[in-house]
């Protein structure tokens, strides 16, 4: 006896789901219905991740999909046998249905078009149909039956009789195209531009599992669990996708949140870390898709697959472009705090682990004033010098320190502030607390044999980020500044610089 299976109608209310109302009532029998020409394999992101697939079939004059729930999608291999469930018949137009069911509605999540193309029904007949699929990302000869132990319910096996996909092509080298460095940002209708995310750099490489990889070709996978299930959030059998993985607070990028992450070995350490301070993946280039190479492919062709491939949450999306406007871009990523932007020409191919100015990066510096309190000894090229300097800004308490500036000098412009620093040093420390003894934050040099200044000198520096401890990060000597009065290089300037002001 054939199961029964409830009407599409029946599930629905049709004001509160964009999904097609029916033509017709009732479902067919697919051991007799008249078969059509078209299929589509839906990818619906509700509870649980599942695979529709959806026959064209005659309910009398009229067109409908008949469909199958199946939960690991239909076999990519022979010898495999996958659930398909059958369930209620769908409007034909459903078929070009993609979108959100909203909550609180039947099948309620995400749902994409997996696949669609013609198909070509061989054997028909109750409990049984073999069908050849001639589609975008699946091609082959298929059956599906219902085997005895299930008879009179509507649990299907689906198996792959004979692929007739192509061989897959070479995936391409996992090492990522790297940007040139630039001063400013520019506006060119030649070029798109796109936030620079602060994060660590990693490849993707999806297909039944995710595979983690850093720029200098580490497997990276078990550091990031909750990234572990990003292969289900792309619709696609697979592919490669390059990305920055972000710790994200109050909304914008906080790598001193992710440094936190990134040593970590232990896998209950791991786990502990992943719940406190999850990470997301964004992405913003596709390398590789469904068995096929896309290096050689334009920039802006791949992004608008990457696009169509990625179904986001919080664990994944895509970073958002802009063609031609550089400069209001890196105007909106000063203004969020973040660091700053990458341009890429148009019409350019990916060139995996090279460096090549058909990408360019833009960051955005912060600049402020600081007050010298001392210096660190120098090594090795610098010995004769010093390694960084120690910098502080004011508070009602005193001289506090926010950091080592250990880069922006030249040689000639180390002698001369050389010079400076021993015609104000000081055996007191100007600091409220000496920066020696003071915890490791990992940023910053360390300071070995610390000399101490009398807090006369203002410095101008370009940096990243005032940290959550007060720290500067990635501080660049900028020049000295004989204008400026010490005791106006106030903390709270230095945040109003870093656009942290309270």
């Amino acid at each position: 006896m054939k199961p029964e299976t409830r009407d599409y109608a029946d599930k629905r209310s049709f004001d509160a789901t964009p999904e097609p109302s029916p033509a017709v009532e009732g479902n067919v029998d697919v051991a007799t219905a008249p078969a059509g020409e078209s299929f589509m394999i839906h990818q619906h992101h509700a509870t649980r991740l599942h695979f529709d697939l959806r026959l064209e079939m005659r309910n009398g004059d009229v067109p409908v999909l008949v469909s199958w729930a199946i939960p690991k999608n239909l076999p990519t291999k022979t010898g495999q046998a996958h659930l398909a469930v059958h369930v209620e018949d769908h409007p034909f137009d459903y078929g070009t249905f993609e979108g959100t069911i909203p909550k609180g509605n039947y099948g309620a999540g995400e749902v994409r078009i997996f696949d669609r193309g013609t198909y070509e029904m061989l054997e028909q007949e109750p409990g049984k149909l073999t069908f050849r699929l001639r589609g975008q990302r699946l091609q082959g000869v298929y059956h599906m039956i219902v085997p005895k132990k299930n008879e009179g319910s509507n649990d299907w096996l689906s198996f792959l009789k004979k692929q007739e996909r192509p061989e897959p092509e070479a995936p391409p080298e996992l090492r990522p195209m790297l940007a040139t460095l630039v001063d400013e940002a520019f506006d060119d209708d030649g070029w798109m531009f796109e936030p620079k995310w602060d994060g660590v750099r990693a490849l993707a490489a999806c297909s039944a599992l995710t595979m983690l990889v850093s720029r200098n070709g580490n497997d990276i996978t078990s550091t990031y669990p909750e990234l572990h299930g990003l292969h289900d959030r792309l619709v696609a059998l697979d592919a490669i996708v390059d990305g920055e993985i972000v710790a994200f607070e109050q909304g914008r990028p906080s790598f001193e949140k992710l440094q936190s992450r990134i040593n970590l070995q232990n896998e209950h350490e791991i786990k502990r870390a992943a719940k406190s301070l999850p990470v997301s993946y964004v992405a913003f280039d596709l390398i590789y898709l469904d068995g096929k190479s896309l290096i050689h492919e334009p920039v802006e062709q791949r992004k608008e697959l990457l696009e169509k491939l990625v179904v986001p949450s919080t664990s994944v999306q895509v970073s958002s472009a802009l063609i031609g406007e550089g400069k209001a871009l890196a105007e909106a990523a000063r203004q969020s705090n973040l660091e700053g932007v990458v341009a890429k020409k148009l019409g350019t191919p990916y060139r995996p682990g090279k460096r090549s100015k058909d990408w360019l990066k833009v960051k955005v510096i912060y600049e402020a004033e600081i007050v010298i309190g001392g210096w660190s000894a120098g090594e090795g090229g610098r010995s004769a010098s010093f390694g960084a300097l120690l910098a502080g800004a004011y508070t009602d308490e005193g001289l506090r320190y926010v950091g080592a500036v250990g880069t922006g000098f030249s040689d000639k412009r180390l002698q001369e502030l050389m010079s400076l620093l021993g015609a104000c040093a000081t055996d007191d420390c100007p600091f409220v607390e000496d920066p020696t003894t003071l915890p490791r934050t990992g940023f910053g040099k360390a300071l070995r044999n610390a000399r101490w200044t009398e807090p006369f000198l203002v410095a101008t520096v370009g940096f990243r980020e005032l940290t959550s401890q007060g720290r500067l990060r990635a501080p660049s000597f900028k020049g000295i500044r004989n204008d400026v009065d010490p005791e106006s290089c106030t903390f709270e300037a230095l945040m109003e610089a870093a656009g942290l002001a309270r």
